[in-house]
């Protein structure tokens, strides 16, 4: 019984952790900017800016993790993220603010959500049996699809009172959220005594060097496969294709209902027939959502490529993080899952950037989703090479 509370009780404070610093942090934006362009908020080019500006801020959090480590403890950095990432989203409804304003927020959104995703899964994983890690890890993660799911679906109806509602309303979710799971963070981990000994710490074999570095490379791809959908679909589907904002919500929230189930479909998924397979089925699926709007934008095309993308958006994060677990074990698993996280952000934040700034003279979205589609090819065709052998 003790047991199942503990997981209950972890999981759930995971699952919010990633669902404030990620879920709702970054995907509360993409539904909300092409009403701040309509409304003058932002111009097209400021808004696409604020969007990388999350991205870049990503990108400091994983080595500002390792560092504030060595002064706080982890549930104080959790507790601490959890709290910027609320109080960022309440401060963008201040109007009129100058935009440095906007820009200091996004991006401490961004560093917060980046501590989170360093520090929280891999402290719940370790609670919890070998037998059941990827369920375990798909259940903290689906926090990103539920994100993405509440923002898809709560933004359209904020929005219908004003911006700053929305502002408000996605700000006082989250520090909800955070309210709830505040006491659960002085839970302590206790160390594993199954774990390797200190030598390991100083070399991995030849074949672990190889499979994580091309683990790596994967999930550095990765990140840019996704940032078309995650920066523009909403503004792709209301502007290119003429929808209305609520239909581009309803999109949104399909990637949302597709995200909050991913990560648990592909753990059992890879607890079941392997990480290896797994992952290559969600890399391959995630490049077909990513090109079906190349091959037709009917209202199908479009739902299909939004659960596609959402589901395997989150999904393969899952299935990164406990494949890098089973690679390297569990001693140095935050430490590679922290690399993972820092090649993701560097990726995806120089991706955003490149994309933000072309993307407002490009005619058409669709040169985006042919690089990122690209991207993923290179993905299925780095986890090809990788292996768990010792």
């Amino acid at each position: 019984m003790s047991q199942v509370k503990l997981l209950n009780r972890t999981s759930f404070a995971g699952l919010v952790a990633i669902l404030v610093g990620n879920g709702i942090g970054r995907f509360a934006y993409i539904a909300l900017m092409p009403v701040l362009i309509q409304n003058r908020w932002f111009s097209s080019e400021d808004a696409s800016i604020l969007g990388a500006a999350t991205l870049i801020g990503y990108i400091l959090g994983p080595p500002a993790s390792s560092f504030l480590q060595t002064y706080y403890s982890i549930a104080t950095l959790i507790r601490a993220s959890l709290l910027l990432s609320s109080f960022s989203y309440l401060g963008c409804a201040l109007n009129s603010a100058p935009f440095e304003w906007f820009l200091t927020l996004r991006t401490i959104a961004g560093i917060s959500g980046a501590v989170l995703m360093v520090l929280v899964p891999p402290m719940i994983v370790r609670l919890h049996p070998q037998d059941m890690k990827a369920r375990i890890s798909g259940v903290v993660f689906s926090g990103i699809g539920l994100g993405a799911m509440i923002s898809g679906t709560f933004t359209p109806l904020l929005i219908s009172q004003s911006v700053e509602s929305a502002w408000l309303g996605i700000g006082a979710i989250a520090f909800l959220a955070t309210v709830l799971t505040w006491n659960t963070w002085s839970l302590e981990v206790k160390p594993n005594h199954g774990a390797q000994s200190p030598s390991r710490l100083s070399a991995l074999s030849k074949y672990e060097r190889v499979s994580i570095s091309c683990v790596l490379l994967a999930y550095a791809f990765n990140a840019i496969g996704y940032l078309p959908h995650s920066l523009f679909w909403v503004d792709y589907l209301v502007r290119e294709l003429g929808m209305s904002f609520a239909s581009g919500g309803f999109y949104w929230a399909v990637f949302g209902i597709g995200a909050a189930v991913g990560p648990i479909v592909t753990g059992i998924l890879g607890d079941k027939f392997g990480l290896k397979k797994a992952l290559l089925v969600a890399f391959s699926c995630k490049a077909i959502g990513v090109a079906l709007p190349l091959l037709n934008t009917n209202m199908i095309a479009l739902f299909a490529s939004s659960l596609l993308v959402g589901m395997f958006t989150p999904g393969t994060v899952t299935l990164v993080s406990t494949y890098t677990l089973e690679i390297v074990g569990t001693q140095l698993h935050t430490k590679f899952w922290g690399a993972m996280t820092m090649a993701f952000a560097i990726s995806q934040g120089v991706g955003a950037v490149v994309m933000a700034h072309y993307a407002p003279q490009l005619n058409s979205y669709n040169a985006l989703f042919i690089i990122s589609a690209s991207a993923l090819i290179l993905s299925i065709v780095c986890i090809t090479f990788t292996s768990t052998k010792k």
